[in-house]
């Protein structure tokens, strides 16, 4: 389902260029479960936002069912993006004027869904995630692991060919953090949904079906010795 091939990203700073990202291949299925791991400063964020399409790389390919996303134009780009891709962060982004019931529905009226139906699939989601009892509230009423289910049936409400999760648990305790990665688990094993998961936890990383280790801007896989010079 999603490919790179020969994935590279560089940055300018002072007049220098930075390399962040060296050359990556990867390919992953659907309904896929991949971990990406790595130290602080490694690219792992910057990886993701190229796979969602949010940033976009300056050598190499991502295909989506063989089709080069950066081939669209930027509306084309926009649209595919709100209808394929649910992203979830670690400081969950949500609208603070919107309750959560209208934060879900967004992505829904912006694609064109009617109100109704909207509201609908909006509030069947949140009712998943325990929340239908808060729909009306605003995120500044909510817990921090409330506001990262709202962010997830927000996520999820498109229905998505692949969530990319860039560290859902790092603000969250322990205890919260295994309901919100149970939540994602059980996202995944009921819609098929591709799940790319960036995170500094080997415990969470080990739930996942494979792990990328990604290192002096290459990435190798979990059981892979390390490429000299990568790590």
């Amino acid at each position: 389902m999603i490919e790179a091939r020969d994935l590279k990203k560089s940055f300018f700073l002072g007049g220098q260029e930075i390399t962040v990202l060296k050359g990556i291949d990867f390919t992953i299925a659907p309904g896929e479960r991949i971990a990406i791991c790595g130290e602080s400063g490694a690219g792992k964020s910057t990886m993701l936002h190229i796979i969602g399409s949010l940033d976009k790389p300056t050598a190499g390919r991502i295909t989506y069912g063989g089709e080069d996303i950066f081939s669209r134009s930027e509306a084309e780009l926009a649209q595919w993006r709100n209808t394929s891709i649910g992203f979830v962060f670690q400081f969950h982004h949500l609208l603070p004027e919107f309750s959560a019931l209208e934060n879900v529905m967004t992505p829904m009226l912006i694609g064109g869904t009617g109100g109704k139906e909207a509201r609908r699939r909006a509030t069947s989601l949140l009712e998943q995630v325990g929340l239908g009892q808060r729909l009306a509230h605003k995120p500044g009423e909510l817990s921090g692991g409330e506001q990262q289910r709202v962010a997830l049936a927000r996520a999820l409400v498109m229905r998505p060919k692949a969530v990319l999760a860039d560290e859902p648990t790092g603000n969250l305790d322990e205890g919260t953090s295994e309901e919100i990665i149970n939540l994602l688990l059980d996202c995944n094993r009921e819609f098929n949904t591709t799940l790319l998961l960036v995170t500094h936890s080997p415990r969470l990383a080990a739930r996942m079906d494979r792990t990328l280790y990604l290192s002096n801007g290459r990435i190798r896989e979990q059981d892979d010795k390390p490429v000299p010079g990568t790590v």
